[in-house]
């Protein structure tokens, strides 16, 4: 037997006043007379009291000397090793993320935690309790230490799943916050992977994990991003993934403004991914949504699985080009001038020189006429006859050849100048710039910034190549408008982020409505928006001139949890032996753990109490009974004689 509270026993000392009581309290000796007259007078006081006493213990004194050694066993909660299915306090934590939505046969793996953790609650016998943690995006307690199998059932149907991530590792904390000194106490993870080393960190050391659901196959849309690209249209950058064990077949769509633009067929080996880049009409702000879904039968004839929905659609916010103002200076180029018009929402201005005033202008070029040292604006350099500061020209170079360009910058997304013949450039040296194309001649693209300022250079002039009569050209001049305006494009969140809105002068609350409908109203001044579900959130700014919408905001899945063949909890393992061994799986098992006696020790501390009051109270009046029947008797035998 362990002492769970050792210091428990320290309350024995109680027993130390009690003895110095029976030695120090007043005792009057008790003396027989055959009269009390004698005592009648009390004009003069007697002392009959003894200070000090010998130590005389009676029946009440071990009866309580008795009660307080029990007592103090008590408190020193004395302890069993024992085996139990439950602890004394049971705390239950179910994983709530995105994954534990997919699909089991018609049952979503969260949908079997609940009922497995039902069957945790009816276990509860009398003298336990159980806790109830969510491990949401945002972990909670729904229940706390409660021995009602009502109340905890209730929390369980308050349990919800999100497409969100779960912060196992924050739940695990509130689990170990719920543990009360003294208690047998566990806490059992019911959950579909396995625990990171943060969560086990902060788990507590009596943690069981039990896993639910199976390997499934799922195919997702794991990125989506959408650029505007110039003339009328937009790329929509597309990753699709394949979680499955096996090859699979997609088809992949997306949709702007609820409309599908474009549809494509893919084939994704066993875990494998496709990256995608498909061209679709761009008509101002808008939503694009990519969507995949399995084409053809598995291998066994059925339809090809897919067991996760939450992950087959992804959002992105196509933001709008915008008013743009550009001012091109030189001698006129129409093949400048058509293709800036050509993309969305420019106006083209034209002057022979650059002004001493640019108020209004948001993109200068500079075409074959001097540049000012500094550059007053964003600007576009086409063969300028004077560059700017931090450029230098040494001479020209004939005939030079594209032999290198970088794909990866912005400024020459989907641009190929592989097949451009170019008359003459300028031999330039820019070290603040970078070279995104050129040949050993030297760099005949550069972009950077020139004093903070976004700047684009062309060592040639547009009308000695050609540039102008390729396609290369107006995507070139599209992407230029996008860069040097910097309106780059809006990454998408990931449900379980928080987002910070933008504020707007004026506003006095934000109104945010989620994907389901639900509202949530925030201060204009703080708006930090946690989004918990994936889709479309709209935004609105309340002010005194009324209600103004505001960009929305996508929300996609995280690509992470939809690997529903991710490595399993150790106790899978486990399950799936006690199912060959023809046992069940779910059945509760015994454990190892200490059964406290403290209960039953306080009710021997109440009838070593009881028994006290009955021998003060109880036995005296007995014996004082069997003296009256006694003195009754003799007044009777006296009469009789007489």
């Amino acid at each position: 037997m362990n002492l769970t509270a050792p210091l428990g026993l320290a309350a024995a000392a109680l027993a130390v006043p009690l003895a110095l009581w029976y030695v120090l309290r007043s005792r009057r000796p008790r003396r027989e007379v055959a009269a009390t007259y004698l005592w009648a007078r009390t004009d003069r006081s007697v002392a009959a009291a003894v200070p000090w006493q010998r130590f005389r213990p009676d029946r009440t004194f071990w009866f309580v000397l008795a009660a307080i050694l029990v007592g103090a066993l008590a408190l020193a909660r004395p302890s069993l090793p024992a085996e139990f299915a439950l602890g004394d306090h049971t705390v239950v934590v179910v994983d709530a993320s995105g994954s534990m939505l997919a699909d089991e046969d018609g049952v979503t793996r969260f949908d079997l935690a609940r009922d497995r953790a039902r069957e945790l609650v009816a276990a509860v016998g009398p003298g336990q309790a159980m806790s109830v943690v969510e491990a949401g995006p945002r972990p909670q307690i729904l229940a706390s230490a409660s021995s009602d199998g009502r109340a905890l059932r209730t929390a369980l149907e308050r349990l919800r799943a999100t497409p969100a991530p779960g912060d196992m590792a924050a739940a695990l904390t509130l689990a170990a916050s719920l543990h009360r000194p003294g208690e047998a106490t566990t806490t059992t993870v019911l959950t579909d992977g396995v625990l990171e080393a943060p969560a086990l960190e902060a788990a507590p050391a009596d943690l069981r994990v039990e896993a639910v659901g199976t390997d499934r196959a799922n195919l997702a849309v794991t990125r989506l991003q959408a650029v505007p690209a110039g003339g009328s249209r937009a790329d929509a950058f597309v990753q699709v993934r394949n979680f499955g064990q096996l090859a699979a077949r997609a088809r992949v769509s997306v949709a702007v403004a609820g409309e599908v633009a474009v549809e494509q067929e893919v084939s994704l080996g066993p875990r494998g991914t496709e990256d995608l880049v498909l061209t679709v009409p761009h008509r101002g702000a808008g939503i694009v949504e990519a969507a995949v879904a399995p084409v053809g039968t598995g291998p066994t004839g059925a339809p090809a699985e897919d067991a996760l929905g939450a992950d087959d659609r992804a959002w992105a916010v196509l933001a709008a080009t915008g008013d743009v103002t550009v001012l091109v200076a030189g001698p006129g180029n129409l093949f400048v001038e058509h293709a800036l018009r050509a993309v969305e929402g420019v106006e083209v201005r034209t002057a022979p020189g650059v002004p001493d005033d640019l108020a209004g202008i948001d993109l200068l070029v500079v075409d074959r006429i001097p540049a000012a040292p500094i550059p007053p604006a964003p600007t576009l350099y086409l063969a300028p006859t004077v560059p700017p500061t931090g450029v230098s020209v040494a001479g020209s170079d004939d005939r030079p050849n594209v032999t290198f360009q970088d794909p990866g910058h912005e400024l020459l997304d989907q641009v190929d100048l592989s097949g451009v013949a170019i008359a003459a450039s300028q031999h330039i040296a820019a070290p603040e710039l970078a070279a995104l194309a050129g040949g050993p001649a030297g760099p005949l693209v550069l972009a950077g910034r020139l004093d903070g300022v976004p700047v684009a250079y062309l060592s040639f002039a547009v009308a000695d190549s050609t540039l102008p009569l390729q396609v290369a050209w107006p995507v070139l001049v599209a992407n230029a408008v996008s860069w040097l305006t910097e309106s780059p494009a809006e990454v998408p969140s990931v449900a379980g982020d928080e987002v910070r809105l933008p504020t707007t002068a004026g506003a006095t609350a934000v109104v945010v409505q989620a994907p389901s409908g639900d509202e949530r109203r925030m201060d204009a001044d703080r708006p930090l928006l946690p989004v918990d579900e994936v889709g479309v959130w709209q935004v609105s700014y309340v002010g005194r001139d009324g209600v103004v919408a505001g960009t929305p905001i996508a929300v996609n899945a995280p690509a992470g949890q939809g690997d529903l063949s991710r490595e399993r909890p150790a106790p899978a393992r486990a399950a799936r032996e006690a199912r060959e061994a023809g046992e069940d799986p779910t059945a509760l098992r015994a454990a190892p753990g200490r059964r406290v006696l403290g209960a039953g020790i306080l009710v021997a501390v109440l009838g070593l109490l009881l028994a006290e009051w009955a021998s003060t109270h109880g036995v005296r009046p007995v014996r004082s009974g069997r003296r009256w029947l006694a003195a009754r008797r003799g007044r009777r035998l006296a009469r009789a004689r007489s």
